[in-house]
């Protein structure tokens, strides 16, 4: 090994801490960042981080093996975050604890060495929040109220599909296993990147950073780059310039509309606020709408509507919002 496989820290941030910490939490940029250079700076860099993220899936997939609940158990008394247990319960505990740990060394290594079978998980949020998920690989996922992901993790493969509802990703790197992506008949291909994938009658993806190329069946690859976004068509899809902040601004609670027919603004906050957003008046449809509302607060929602468009809301016990014309008019 020589000297520059070694994987010494680099200056600042403390990378096997920000390792430690991406594995329960998303990641500032600049901490992804600091992270990304240290994996990349050796093989012994890369090879640490692979391998740690390995043992965190396989103990999450034993979590509710005996042993690693005892395992737990000890750490957590040791931290002084639980209570001793008795002096004959501790003892026979401890007898039990050392015959088993060969036991979870071993269930730990059989579990990485496992992981080339992937394993398909299935992610479901509730109807009415956003929720943000952790995979085992380091990246990070926000899904839409009511959004269904599923996602095999493999040490050759990382391959998710958004079943429905939108998403937000932010991709750890690791160019030995693509990450990608599969919606609407689409697929999407990243290496590491923060992107959104919004689902509705049309697929619209918007690129924040990175790269990130987009392939469907009979029409050519197409690669984004930050700043763009990719509009599915019949066939295809075209490529624009667009303030992807905007488009990305649902993760956070906020709804931003600019020149948006009715129709397509409906569904958007359909899928954000988790709840349905009805067109009482198909004449309605063609209206449109800008500006930015708080898709958490329907009483502001309501107030932005209503200032803006010749429209009248109607609140439904279940949560559904009915957008009718004023006084009965059309547009």
């Amino acid at each position: 090994m020589t000297p520059d496989d070694k994987a010494n820290p680099a200056p600042g941030p403390d990378p096997r801490q920000l390792l430690a910490a991406s594995l329960s939490r998303p990641l500032t940029e600049a901490e992804q960042f600091s992270l990304d250079a240290w994996a990349a700076s050796s093989v012994a860099a890369r090879e640490e981080v692979a391998q740690t993220r390995e043992i965190w899936l396989a103990a999450g997939l034993a979590a509710d093996d005996p042993v690693v609940r005892q395992l737990r158990r000890s750490a957590r008394l040791a931290a002084r975050l639980d209570r001793p247990e008795r002096r004959s319960d501790a003892m026979g505990s401890r007898r039990w604890l050392v015959g088993g740990l060969g036991v979870a060394a071993a269930g730990l290594v059989a579990g990485v060495l496992l992981l080339d079978a992937a394993r398909t998980e299935t992610f479901v949020a509730p109807d009415h929040a956003t929720v943000h998920l952790a995979l085992a690989d380091g990246s990070h996922v926000t899904l839409s109220p009511g959004g269904v992901l599923t996602a095999r993790l493999s040490r050759r493969e990382r391959a998710l599909t958004l079943v429905d509802g939108d998403a937000f990703f932010e991709v750890s790197h690791d160019a030995r296993r693509p990450f990608t992506v599969a919606a609407s008949g689409r697929t999407l291909t990243v290496l590491g990147t923060r992107f959104n994938v919004a689902g509705g009658r049309r697929l619209i993806v918007s690129l924040v950073q990175g790269s990130l190329r987009v392939s469907a069946p009979g029409a050519p690859g197409v690669l984004l780059a930050p700043g763009e976004r990719y509009v599915a068509t019949q066939g295809g899809g075209r490529v624009e310039r667009a303030d992807v902040a905007n488009d990305v601004a649902w993760k956070d609670g906020r709804l931003v509309f600019a020149d948006t027919s009715l129709v397509e603004a409906a569904e958007r906050l359909s899928r954000a606020a988790g709840r349905r957003f009805i067109i009482g008046d198909p004449a309605l449809g063609s209206l449109r709408l800008s500006g930015s509302m708080k898709v958490g607060r329907i009483d502001e929602v309501r107030s932005v509507l209503e200032a803006s468009l010749p429209v009248t809301t109607h609140l439904a016990a279940n949560g559904d919002l009915t957008l009718t014309a004023v006084n009965g008019t059309r547009p």
